[in-house]
């Protein structure tokens, strides 16, 4: 569900290892699909994938399986619109970036068959009905609120066999919470300024308000009872800006598109768990003010131009 770069990497690859898989996406890119097929480029190889592919989810049957790979914003409405899909053995992925989308998607499920995931791979969206495979990493899968059991243990059984690195575990809150602070503290900073993520650590009053915006978050993990190493959180943010240094950050493309950001679900996020649990992060409140300041600019520019 969402099948844009990464939700056509995995679909893709899951229906070349002999799975049942079909995607549910935008029209232009579901079209080709049809007419076409997958067309998979990049560290992979290249591969040409013929599968089902949907823009009404209402047509298919009940999966055993449902991949959530929206960003992280359209998870409410995205769930209403495979709700009528869920069968009684029916789990769903939360393959997302962002912090809290389980949550989202449990508040309308309930919270027994949501799982949460996080993956390293990277994908690209170059056109409709072909994607370029960036980059291979780990995926990880576990529930938020229960232990490991033989269905986890076979989705990461079936996602091995697709080609994805994949892992269970029964900490996946401690994880998404560890991956975040990489985007709390390279996206909005990159997205105001306009620089690749290499170029911040280039200016130390830039590294140290990146750093003072992890602490803000280490402050509520500690109150949530998440145990963080604070330094190796602002160790790991740095080593991936160094990374990547030449990319510009998820974020900074999304404004650069004219699209909106997943704020919300990351430094906003902060600010949210934050007031929750009486720990103040201005730092992080501003932040998330001014990308919204950004989202509302390109808003009016659009009204303007149309």
């Amino acid at each position: 569900m969402g099948a844009g770069a990464i939700g056509s990497l995995f679909g893709g690859f899951l229906a070349k290892a002999g799975n049942e898989v079909s995607l549910i996406g935008r029209k232009p890119h579901i079209d080709k699909i049809n007419q076409e097929g997958l067309l998979i480029e990049g560290v992979s190889g290249e591969h040409r994938i013929h599968l089902s592919a949907t823009t009404t989810p209402s047509t298919l049957d009940s999966p055993d399986l449902i991949i959530l790979t929206v960003k992280a914003y359209d998870t409410a409405q995205a769930v209403q619109d495979v709700y009528s899909l869920f069968g009684t053995h029916t789990y769903l992925l939360c393959l997302q970036n962002g912090l809290g989308t389980e949550d989202v998607a449990g508040s309308i499920l309930g919270f027994d068959r949501i799982i949460r995931g996080t993956t390293s791979d990277g994908a690209l969206f170059l056109e409709p009905g072909r994607i370029r495979h960036t980059g291979h990493g780990d995926t990880i899968l576990g529930y938020p609120n229960r232990k490991t059991d033989s269905f986890l243990k076979q989705v990461a059984t079936v996602f091995q066999k697709a080609g994805f690195n994949t892992t269970v575990t029964d900490n996946i809150k401690l994880l998404v919470w560890q991956k975040i602070f990489v985007n709390v503290a390279i996206n909005p900073f990159g997205t105001l300024t306009g620089l690749r993520n290499g170029d911040l650590l280039t200016i130390p009053q830039l590294k140290e308000s990146m750093q003072a915006a992890i602490e803000e978050g280490i402050a509520v993990t500690d109150k949530l009872g998440i145990n963080i190493n604070r330094q190796e959180a602002i160790d790991k943010a740095f080593e991936v800006a160094q990374k990547t240094a030449l990319n510009k950050n998820s974020m900074l493309q999304d404004i650069e598109n004219g699209k909106k950001t997943e704020i919300d679900f990351i430094n906003g996020a902060i600010v949210k768990y934050g007031k929750a649990n009486g720990v103040h992060c201005p730092i992080n409140a501003v932040l998330t003010a001014l990308i919204k300041g950004l989202e509302k600019k390109n808003e009016l520019a659009h009204l303007k131009v149309n």
